[in-house]
């Protein structure tokens, strides 16, 4: 609908192209860009037009069931599709429609949010402990960095989504990874044993470990997150891995501060982790990619 921003250009037209050296970011700009998209596709029991960046379909439906049918199909389905086409993925910003007389906009109908209110103060003072925080690093503690890492990740990850839950599945995921690279098993290889053996350690009481970090790890297996899972949630169901999600992100802020305040002054320690290069398999694919990408 626009130009520029993106990784598509005019065929034979000339065009800037823009490379961010330090984020590796790039994009293309055509000097004439395309026109609106218009295409009208009619089939026997209904027509689609895509004007630009407007996608409508008008067609009867025999009730408010098939309507919400159709809507979920193309919200979670069509920009896949165009995916497979476009060089840019799209997605869907808003969903309204006309039945008969009445205007209809097809929106959340519940959704949490959490914000935090700070002064100047506070925010210059998280700085500084933040600068601190190094020292606890400086050993190297690769355990500690690889969490935070992760957190990060998930933090991130759940600001850039642009529909809901867009990246719910990777955020849990990174959230799993946080605690278990943070808490390994010993023996036993009992994962969520050994996290909330830890957690108990830096004085969490049961109901907050079993409901603020253990669903991190026992919906790796269950959600499609850490394996393929073809099923599907009810809408119930998916407010509550949505609001986990949600309030976890200040949950686990409040652990780090905990295990960054324990682990300097001596009262907890994170099990070592020694610095490895990559094993022969990972060297394995790797190679066997190079090998392949000179073709």
């Amino acid at each position: 609908m626009e130009a520029g921003g993106g990784h598509t250009a005019v065929r034979a037209i000339e065009a800037n192209a823009f490379f961010n050296a330090n984020t590796g970011e790039h994009s293309i700009e055509s000097k004439t860009p395309l026109e609106p998209l218009d295409v009208t596709i009619k089939e026997p029991n209904r027509t689609l037009s895509l004007k630009g960046n407007v996608f409508s379909i008008n067609e009867h439906f025999d009730d408010i069931r098939a309507l919400y049918d159709i809507i979920e199909s193309l919200y979670f389905v069509l920009p896949a599709l165009l995916n497979i086409e476009f060089a840019d993925p799209p997605i869907i910003e808003r969903v309204d429609g006309i039945v008969g007389d009445s205007h209809f906009r097809w929106q959340l109908s519940k959704w949490e949010g959490h914000f935090r209110t700070t002064t100047q103060d506070q925010q210059e003072k998280a700085v500084i402990r933040s600068w601190e925080r190094l020292n606890s690093l400086a050993e190297p503690n690769r355990r500690l960095l690889a969490a935070i890492h992760y957190f990060h990740v998930a933090c991130r990850l759940a600001r850039c989504g642009s529909t809901p839950g867009e990246f719910l599945p990777e955020v849990l995921l990174n959230l799993a990874k946080t605690l278990e690279v943070l808490f390994p098993p010993s023996g036993d290889g009992k994962t969520r044993d050994a996290v909330r053996i830890k957690l108990k350690e830096l004085g969490y009481k049961e109901d907050e470990i079993e409901g603020k970090f253990i669903p991190a790890i026992a919906l790796r297996n269950e959600i499609d997150v850490g394996h393929v899972s073809l099923c599907i949630f009810n809408p119930e169901q998916l407010k509550i891995l949505h609001s986990f999600a949600e309030n976890a992100e200040e949950s686990f802020r409040e652990l780090f501060v905990r295990v960054f305040d324990n682990v300097s002054s001596g009262m907890f320690q994170i099990v070592p982790y020694e610095v490895e290069v990559a094993g022969p398999e990972a060297r394995k694919i790797i190679d066997r990619i190079q090998q392949f990408m000179r073709l």
